[in-house]
């Protein structure tokens, strides 16, 4: 026995604890890759692809060139991540371009807005409580392949935008 233990000491408490309440709760869980849920086209070029738990909601959206979103407001918690692409956001009167790797956090009630130019824009949005209203949206939009979703992205050259040749 090392001179620097302390043999009066209690083992120290496991840092993650998984109690049978728990272990039962991420057995009914599910994982599936993003593009298994179902896409919406909103608008023209404009794809949700929308994820819904318990207490929170996420939404895999598509915004392509010369695009955007009115300003508006809502009760969720909003945070949105930027996967590719970019866009420029104004929230609260303040405007900023955002990129890939850029996470935009939205505070209930604060108007924002956004938009794209000439090239698309992939996003993550997280919602906290989940954002019921693009159950709304959605509800009168029909789904569509997931390859209609990519079109925004498949140019002859590879760089993200809209093939104008298609």
């Amino acid at each position: 026995m090392s001179s620097t233990q302390d043999t009066n000491q209690p083992a120290p408490e496991p840092y993650f604890e998984v109690t049978d309440t728990e272990a039962a709760s991420i057995s009914t869980g599910s994982i599936t890759h993003m593009d298994d849920y179902p896409a919406y086209e909103i608008a023209e070029g404009l794809f949700f692809r929308p994820v819904y738990a318990r207490n929170i909601s996420l939404n895999f959206v598509t915004f392509p060139p010369e695009s955007g979103f009115p300003s508006h407001i809502h009760p969720e918690e909003q945070v949105s991540i930027v996967r590719e692409g970019e866009m420029e956001i104004t929230m609260a009167g303040v405007t900023k371009m955002v990129r890939p790797g850029d996470v935009i956090i939205f505070p209930p009630s604060v108007p924002h807005a956004g938009r794209t130019f000439s090239r698309a824009c992939r996003l993550i949005d997280i919602f906290s409580p989940p954002r019921t209203g693009i159950k709304e949206v959605i509800a009168s939009a029909d789904p569509v392949r997931s390859a209609d979703v990519d079109r925004w992205w498949e140019t002859e050259n590879g760089e993200p935008g809209v093939d104008n040749d298609s």
